[in-house]
């Protein structure tokens, strides 16, 4: 017979069997749970608006226009419509497959709180507003995903958090001034130190404030070449000249005058033939743009327009102070027999 010790004993591992099915149960029917879309009803093609925005204030808007998507708050400057359709089509992958964790004391943990996390992506259709919080990784090509207004967390799959940048640079072409070096015929920079000309004869450039026993610093001459016929902008700030950009007394100005090669038709005889082909030749125009150089703006960049670009826009420090740094001094080479 049993002593009530093993009767108490027998009673308490029957509470605990009873225990540990109750919660293998719970756990069957989590795993079973049925899967569906995490922006249920949304649709990539839906979209009117996007805004990308992290927790340090940096913040873009792309919208869908006639033409495409473009930066609104840069007059309508053209973005990336493929890396865009990318990010709303992952977007609309996103299920609830994989729930991490459903109270709201785990979302500052996982860094998708309303006030604390890496990326709030907020999707505007004509009839809604949706926002997506994107938080730490959950492994190779996963997120820590959360819907707003859900305190509901889970691992969204074929996504991370760089693919939803805050820079404007990210979702742009950011090439600017690009034009083959071997086209360039002359530069004229006018800075504060003064007004310099150089024009190439044949493979080399000339600078003709040359003095006795002097010899153009050829590195220099290197760099302002490949900074007058490629420039990238940090981001375009759009189609309207305003003061704090200081264009209307630029600090430097560079002219440039280039060769554009132009496709032109003309008829010849075919060979063997009365009838006439037409043959594509090569004919050569020279053009010339300026590069004006405004003021230094909030966050180190310089302001910048090209006569043949209508947007004004953002440039490095870096590239800025090739053209500003320009005078007789710098361009001369040092003298190796000294």
């Amino acid at each position: 017979m049993l002593n009530r010790s093993n009767m108490a004993l027998a009673a308490l591992l029957l509470i605990q069997v009873a225990l540990l099915g109750i919660l293998a149960i719970g756990a069957t029917r989590t795993a079973t749970a049925p899967t569906g879309p995490l922006l249920a009803g949304f649709s990539a093609a839906a979209v009117e608006r996007i805004t990308v925005a992290d927790n340090l204030d940096n913040e873009v808007s792309l919208a869908r226009s006639e033409d495409g998507w473009v930066l609104p708050n840069a007059d309508d400057f053209p973005a990336n419509a493929v890396k865009i359709e990318e990010l709303l089509g992952k977007a609309a992958d996103l299920n609830t497959g994989r729930l991490v964790a459903s109270s709201s004391s785990s979302l500052a943990r996982l860094e998708v709180a309303d006030d604390d996390f890496q990326r709030r992506i907020s999707i505007v259709t004509e009839s809604a507003t949706e926002s997506l919080y994107l938080g730490g990784s959950g492994g190779a090509d996963a997120v820590y995903v959360r819907r707003g207004g859900d305190s509901h967390v889970y691992l969204g799959l074929g996504l991370n958090t760089w693919e939803a940048p805050t820079q404007v640079s990210m979702w742009i072409d950011t090439s600017y001034v690009n034009v083959p070096q071997e086209d360039i015929l002359a530069i004229t920079v006018n800075n504060a130190h003064g007004r310099f000309r150089f024009r190439r004869d044949g493979e080399e450039w000339v600078y003709a404030g040359l003095g006795e026993g002097e010899t153009l610093d050829a590195a220099r001459m290197a760099n302002i070449l490949r900074n007058a016929a490629s420039i990238r902008m940090v981001e375009p700030l759009g189609l309207e000249a305003r003061d704090e950009y200081g264009l209307d007394d630029p600090t430097v100005t560079v002219e440039v005058l280039h060769r554009e090669a132009l496709e032109v038709e003309s008829a010849a005889e075919a060979e063997g033939s009365d009838e006439a082909a037409a043959e594509t030749e090569m004919e050569y125009v020279e053009r010339t743009y300026t590069l004006a150089i405004g003021a230094q703006q909030d966050g180190g960049e310089y302001a910048l327009k090209s006569s043949a670009n209508d947007y004004y826009v953002l440039a490095r420090q870096t590239a800025a102070d090739v053209f500003a740094d320009v005078s007789h001094e710098t361009l001369i080479a040092a003298d190796e027999s000294a």
